[in-house]
């Protein structure tokens, strides 16, 4: 298997040689290779995303017999969002499809997120659930439906037995709707129609299965209240607000337990549950005797049984229940001393498993190991034109803020320096999200300007997640605030540390990132020179106003930015960087996507606007393109601009 596998990922994957000399933005701005392995039943196969041609596509292999690979294109129209096999002749293929569809109340845009079976044997591609039009989501598989290799079971709404009304074309309102309910649906893999298993009640907003695909819980809305009801067995088992981002979510059933798995985010309870489909009692999921917190789930991918649990602490960290997967992982991480070891897809009976191994700063390398013959075979990279390519050292420093919390700063050094070899151009990159973080992993816009000379400064302000409920919470209502302090902290720190040239940077950063670094030029103007933003938010009040009222992603932007907080226009205006246009001195760069939907591109418009024809203000449409930066031409573009606009303005050399 070793040398089939050596073989396969030499002829896909291997990129032309390069040295560090190469073009930056060619080197750095390649869409990632080899990533999400996942192997068939058998172990025979196994499919992977990758990238010949710039943009996320589907390779599988026959790793067993050599045979011939299978190139499997998405599409210029589609974003590729998962893969899996329901059955050895089968691969699912999870894509999300952008849509700006004409509706009796004007334009909507819309993200189809789709489910395609592929047949391995006959080279076709089916639509699941494609005899029901336009439901915005049909990649809910609850149950691969053992001993059935034709047929998965989807749950997805789709229109009551009662309506019939709307047809093909029709579009299922975002919370339902009298017309809309949940049902589970038995859909033919090679011919993507559907057959109506279950048909839940209008009040039923979510349903949780077991491996066989029997509901066994379902939240519902209560009569004339904001709040949801978890149920199991016809009995009530706890009650929980509607209003607001979700505190309170169903992970699955732990099948070893007969319990739910739910997370919970109230007052002092914050992490993972057990919670007991009898009597609604609750315990902390525990792990080697201590309480699990804030981690994730790990499920099979054929079974759905959760096998442990993974956590973020700068790299992705595995704790395994399952013990041959416990036993496998401990043993590869041994083997492959100095990285971080991670299980990503095993077949039923664990005799194959697809394994990533990174350490600080590096793309993540992938391999299959074969149990029985003890073999670790290597499957690709995902950045494989990096192989012989030195990237810059990521270090970790927690710095003091200014009203004295601890924060945690990540550094990516140019290629072959130390902290002792400063002062250096620098650039701060805040983060996007505002609850995600940074880490030691590769980062191939950091890793490109690092390659450029400069330092990198991500720092985790108030409201990232990782550090607890209490550093998040922190940033409730500090959108534009303590959480943009935090950010000129971590300059000011790098500036007393002697690690900054010239004690002046640029700040770059992507969706609240791009925010951020537009709001540093107006909070720390006098050190930040110039300011760079991918798909920003540009007036955090209409960014609200974009979603609908009272849903979860209005919610999400309406707690961090504290809406309630602001009782005027004026005070609206200070956190608005298009009400404090006229304030910019530095240089802008401003990159929007057409087909975002995460931050509409209305919010580059209102700022363009704004600034269009100021001396040092660029505005750079990136086309077709969504909010998450995945293709090669995307990234090359991002990187070539930004480039140009640093040595322009902030020369590291």
């Amino acid at each position: 298997m070793k040398t089939v596998l050596t073989a396969l990922s030499a002829l896909m994957f291997a990129a032309p040689a390069l040295t560090a000399s190469a073009d930056t933005a060619s080197l750095y701005g390649r869409a990632d290779g080899v990533k999400w392995p996942s192997l068939s039943p058998s172990g025979d196969k196994l499919a992977v995303h990758c990238a010949p041609e710039g943009k996320a596509s589907v390779c599988v292999f026959d790793i067993a017999n050599g045979g011939d690979s299978q190139y499997i294109p998405i599409g210029e129209d589609y974003r590729l969002e998962g893969i899996y096999w329901p059955n050895e002749t089968h691969v699912i293929i999870n894509v999300s499809q952008f849509e700006s569809l004409q509706q009796v109340d004007g334009q909507k845009e819309y993200e189809f997120e789709r489910a395609i079976a592929y047949n391995l044997k006959k080279g076709e591609a089916t639509l699941l659930m494609r005899d029901h039009g336009y439901l915005l989501d049909t990649q809910n598989v609850v149950s691969v439906l053992p001993g059935d290799d034709k047929n998965v079971l989807v749950l997805a709404y789709t229109q009551t037995m009662a309506s019939n009304r709307g047809g093909m074309g029709s579009i299922m309102p975002g919370e339902g709707g009298p017309a809309w309910a949940l049902s589970t649906n038995k859909v033919n893999l090679n011919t993507g129609k559907s057959k109506r298993v279950t048909a839940f009640g209008p009040s039923t907003r979510a349903a949780f299965f077991d491996d066989e695909g029997d509901a066994v819980a379902e939240i519902k809305t209560t009569a004339r209240t904001d709040m949801l009801a978890l149920e199991a067995g016809g009995k009530t088992l706890l009650e929980f607000t509607s209003k607001g981002v979700q505190d309170f979510d169903v992970l699955g059933l732990d099948q070893a337990s007969g319990k739910l798995i739910v997370f919970r985010d109230f007052g002092d309870e914050d992490g993972l549950y057990f919670l007991s489909l009898q009597d609604g009692s609750s315990e902390p999921v525990q792990i080697g005797g201590a309480e699990a917190g804030r981690v994730l789930p790990i499920r099979d991918s054929y079974s759905r049984a959760i096998v442990g649990f993974r956590a973020f602490d700068g790299l992705t960290r595995q704790i395994f229940t399952d013990p041959v997967l416990a036993a496998v992982h401990e043993q590869l991480s041994g083997a492959l001393s100095g990285k971080r070891v991670n299980l990503v897809s095993w077949t039923p009976d664990r005799s194959k498993i697809a394994v990533s191994a990174e350490t600080a700063g590096r793309p993540a390398d992938y391999y299959v190991f074969d149990r029985s013959a003890g073999a670790l075979g290597p499957i690709g990279s995902t950045a494989s034109q990096l192989a012989e390519v030195q990237t810059g050292a990521v270090l970790s420093q927690e710095i003091p803020t200014r009203d004295g919390l601890v924060m945690e700063v990540f550094l990516t050094l140019p290629p072959g320096k130390a902290l002792a070899d400063g002062p250096f151009a620098t650039v701060i990159m805040p983060h996007g999200g505002p609850e995600a973080r940074d880490g030691f992993g590769y980062d191939w816009w950091a890793q490109a300007l690092a390659a450029e000379g400069y330092l990198v400064i991500q720092p985790n302000f108030r409201g990232s997640s990782g550090y607890g409920q209490a550093f998040r919470n922190a940033g409730f209502g500090e959108f534009g605030g303590k959480m943009i302090d935090d950010i000129a902290d971590a300059g000011a720190w790098a500036v007393d540390q002697g690690l900054v040239a010239s004690e002046a940077y640029c700040v770059a950063g992507a969706s609240y990132g791009g925010y951020a670094a537009l709001m540093m030029g107006l909070k720390d103007a006098a050190r930040s020179k110039c300011l760079i933003s991918v798909n920003g938010v540009t007036e955090p009040f209409a960014q609200v106003a974009a979603f609908a009222d009272g849903s979860e992603t209005a919610d999400y932007w309406e707690r961090y930015i504290g809406m309630n907080r602001y009782t005027s226009d004026e005070e609206r205006a200070v956190i608005s960087p298009v009400a404090r246009a006229g304030e910019f001195t530095q240089p802008v760069l401003l990159f929007y996507g057409e087909q975002d939907l995460v931050v509409p591109t209305a919010q580059a418009r209102l700022l363009t606007g704004r600034l269009e024809g100021k001396a040092g203000f660029r505005s750079v449409s990136l086309g077709k393109s969504d909010h998450y930066l995945a293709t090669s031409d995307v990234r090359n573009q991002v990187l070539s601009e930004t480039i140009a606009f640093l040595n322009e303005h902030h020369p590291a050399r």
